[in-house]
């Protein structure tokens, strides 16, 4: 059995005539009555009754036809949504993102506009830091993510064995949006506030709000190098799991912290961000994907986000 038969069957029964489903179909009627004679022999019952002028449903027709045109209709909507699948209309995106990414107003321009223009792909948001995307993308939770990084894109690269990807050689391919630098976050109120630019030194006695495990404003790590570098010793007040939340406790006066400067971040109205002159840490805002594997869906974001990119 064909998808012929089926066809021919459905064109048949509900024009009750031979002739007129041969025109129907655009073939002879000779083939429709053959096609017919053949299904029949196939399931070993007439199907129809042959009429002088016509042709009507025996009861097993009339049985077969309403479930035939059901199928042929989840047909026909499953090969549209094949197609649109396939041009990244319709389908879904899951995409990670860090506190910091809001902080940005390419990502909510990206997101009204992708909804805008792809109104049928489920586009989910899934908040996560920069240092466990790479193995969310590995594990396939997420099929990319805006990510932010500090010197050297460590995370881009991993090798066998490394804990955060398992992945071998380079694990991720991305798109750079925008490149910054380290800068400090201090209360609206602080000492320093009204200053156009600090140095470590005018930080020395400070207590440091950080996020140990973030790549873009440095934890522990990075954080103590960058201070022995210049022969002090920085003081941690307070362990926090965001950048939100890092700067909603400078707001409040617990202390300050290394936050990515560049010209279109935008922090809170308590917190003041000044320049670091002494101080090179470039940093990068990415949109990163695992190397070799965009669907149709994630090609289309990354053409919304590319128009973006000013």
């Amino acid at each position: 059995m064909e998808l012929r038969h089926l066809r021919y069957f459905i064109a048949a029964a509900e024009e009750e005539h031979f002739g007129r489903a041969s025109d129907r179909l655009c073939v002879t009627r000779p083939a429709v009555s053959q096609i017919i004679a053949d299904l029949e022999d196939e399931l070993g019952t007439p199907l129809f009754e042959r009429l002088a002028h016509r042709v009507k449903l025996t009861a097993a027709g009339r049985a077969l036809l309403p479930k035939l045109q059901e199928v042929m209709t989840q047909l026909a909507a499953g090969l549209v949504m094949a197609k649109g699948v396939g041009e990244g209309r319709t389908g879904s995106l899951d995409i990670g993102y860090g506190s910091l990414t809001l902080m940005h107003p390419l990502f909510r321009q990206v997101v009204k506009q992708f909804h805008v223009l792809y109104p049928e792909v489920k586009l989910s948001l899934l908040e996560m830091s920069t240092s466990k995307q790479p193995r969310a993308l590995s594990e396939g939770k997420i099929h990319a993510g805006f990510m932010h990084f500090g010197p050297g894109r460590s995370l881009l690269r991993k090798k066998r064995g490394d804990a955060e990807s398992g992945q071998d050689e380079t694990v991720l391919d991305w798109i750079d949006i925008q490149t910054g630098s380290l800068g400090v976050a201090v209360p609206n109120d602080h000492r320093l506030a009204k200053a156009k630019s600090v140095k470590l030194a005018d930080l020395v006695d400070e207590q440091f709000v950080v996020v140990p495990r973030s790549t873009a404003s440095p934890g522990y790590g990075p954080l103590f190098e960058l201070f022995e570098r210049s022969g002090y010793q920085p003081r941690i007040g307070q362990e926090v799991g965001t950048i939100a939340s890092q700067l909603n406790l400078i707001s409040v006066g617990v202390g300050i912290g290394f936050v990515v400067t560049g010209k279109s971040f935008a922090y809170p109205g308590g917190v003041v961000v000044l320049p670091l002159d002494d101080v090179n840490y470039p940093t990068s805002f990415v949109f990163a994907w695992v190397k070799g594997q965009k669907s149709p869906a994630l090609e289309r974001m990354i053409d919304v986000i590319k128009g973006s990119i000013k």
